[in-house]
């Protein structure tokens, strides 16, 4: 199959960069099914609860009569069923945070990249594929599927992200490169939506029927994309280090991360204070998917079809942000615009809950969408960008998997709070007003980094020993400052 050209994603002369953002799009399919999937799990853990009756298939009218505000004693498991997407949450950030550097260690000691990334996206679409079972009587395996999803989806990032500095040594290609990943993947998850929405409205199918319908479809997305990026389009990666005589991989990788973090410490300091700073700014925005479902369909009556609006209009608005906000990165630079986007983001979360507190300002909920949807049009891009600008060269897949880690070793944090504030009987709005205050701990971090144009030029000392694929595929170390766009 001859790659393929003329479309947004695929105007670039290394095959890679298209790869990647074709990838991109995938997971962008992956993440909005999950959305679905999470409100029928909420609203099948409340039939288990005995807190609605027992029918998986109600329509969507119906849902919107059963979902409100009033509480409901019933527990699930011992918890609340509305703390369930949280403790999921928490469940899949403790493991990615233990273990999200090691396996990135160890994709560097070896030439297994390219393997961990097409059997991580292979094991998504068969995870996928089986939950489109969905039913009262499979709701807790679905869940415990979901949980081991959003893992492998984590280590299909660290792999993912490890090419992008690889894709070009040109900072303001790089950033053209993040932007236009991050439009092609809001982008599909626009288009996403609208199809699952309108077929839910269409067909009358509730919030179960309607997770089934998206399992299907991303089913069938994500197989195009996983494997045509990786079949024809990424390209395999040599060990960027040798395994000394006698270590093993397992005893390697917690050493290699030991040393790299000392070096990072004392060499680097840009680069461990924007980990640091990381760690808060990704458990914020990672976790306002999981917060933003819960409290749309307990405090604001949210059914799944109007949970999945709110999500669109926030996917629209993120295509233009990303576009929008990348102008801004060029002109005043990836640390400046990525401590602006900090303080939007913490502005506008605080506010939000004092303005959506009932059904009767749902309306707000799609307002504050639009907001929210710029936010994340500016941060993801803008975070990566400047991760990729300071990072030293030679070690992409470990210093990916650490920039995961620092991800995710407090992405469990935001949901237990949330949780913990739901049990203990605490309103809602201030367990989505504690969401802000982790952005707020990242920009005073994040002002610590220093000077960040001598960051990039000492990361560029290191740049000969970066690897790089070429236009034809071939793969080179240290090559020459090249254009990337055709």
């Amino acid at each position: 199959m001859p790659p393929i050209h003329g479309s947004c994603c695929c105007q670039w002369k290394n095959g890679e960069t298209s790869g990647w953002i074709l990838d991109a799009s995938g997971r962008g399919a992956v993440v909005i099914s999950g959305i679905f999937l999470g409100t029928a799990l909420l609203y099948l853990a409340d039939i288990a609860a005995g807190c609605l009756p027992p029918n998986e298939d109600i329509v969507a009218d119906e849902t919107d009569q059963l979902t409100g505000t009033d509480e409901c004693d019933g527990r699930v498991y011992g918890m609340k069923p509305s703390s369930l997407l949280a403790v999921m949450g928490t469940i899949t950030g403790l493991l990615a945070a233990l273990t999200m550097p090691i396996i990135g260690a160890i994709i560097d000691y070896t030439d297994l990249r390219w393997k961990f990334g097409w059997y991580s996206g292979l094991a998504l679409v068969v995870i996928n594929a089986v939950q489109i079972a969905l039913a009262q009587s499979t709701w807790l395996m679905m869940a415990i599927l979901q949980v081991t999803a959003g893992y492998i989806y984590l280590i299909h990032c660290v792999v993912q992200y490890a090419y992008l500095p690889e894709l070009t040594n040109d900072d303001k290609e790089l950033t053209q490169i993040t932007a236009s990943s991050n439009s092609w993947q809001f982008g599909t998850q626009v288009c996403y939506l609208i199809v699952i929405i309108g077929s839910a409205m269409a067909g009358g199918l509730g919030d179960v029927g309607t997770a089934r319908l998206s399992q299907a479809l991303v089913v069938v997305y994500a197989t195009f994309t996983f494997f045509y990026s990786w079949m024809y389009l990424m390209k395999p990666r040599p060990a960027l280090h040798k395994l000394p005589e006698g270590e093993s991989l397992i005893a390697i990788a917690p050493k290699q991360i030991k040393k790299t973090l000392a070096s990072m410490y004392s060499d680097y300091p840009a680069v461990f204070w924007t980990l640091a700073g990381i760690s808060f700014a990704e458990a914020g925005a990672n976790a306002f998917t999981t917060i933003a479902v819960t409290y749309a369909k307990t405090v604001l009556g949210m059914a799944g079809s109007e949970s999945g609006l709110l999500i669109l209009i926030c996917l629209i608005f993120a295509v233009p942000g990303s576009k929008l906000f990348s102008k801004l990165t060029d002109r005043v630079g990836a640390h400046k615009s990525y401590m602006m986007s900090l303080v939007y983001w913490a502005v506008v979360t605080m506010i939000a809950p004092f303005c959506m507190h009932s059904p009767e300002t749902k309306s707000m909920g799609y307002v504050f969408g639009i907001f929210w949807g710029l936010g994340f049009g500016w941060i993801y891009p803008t975070q990566r960008n400047l991760f990729c600008l300071i990072m030293p060269c030679g070690q992409e897949s470990e210093l990916m998997g650490i920039y995961i880690f620092a991800g995710q070793i407090l992405a469990w944090l935001p949901p237990l709070i949330f949780t913990a504030m739901n049990e203990a009987g605490v309103s809602m709005r201030w367990g989505l007003f504690s969401d802000a205050m982790f952005f707020l701990i990242a920009l005073v971090i994040s002002y610590n980094m220093g000077d960040f144009e001598l960051a990039c030029m000492k990361a560029k000392e290191t740049s000969d020993k970066r690897v790089r694929a070429g236009a034809d595929g071939s793969v080179a170390a240290g090559a020459d400052k090249q254009s990337n766009i055709v």
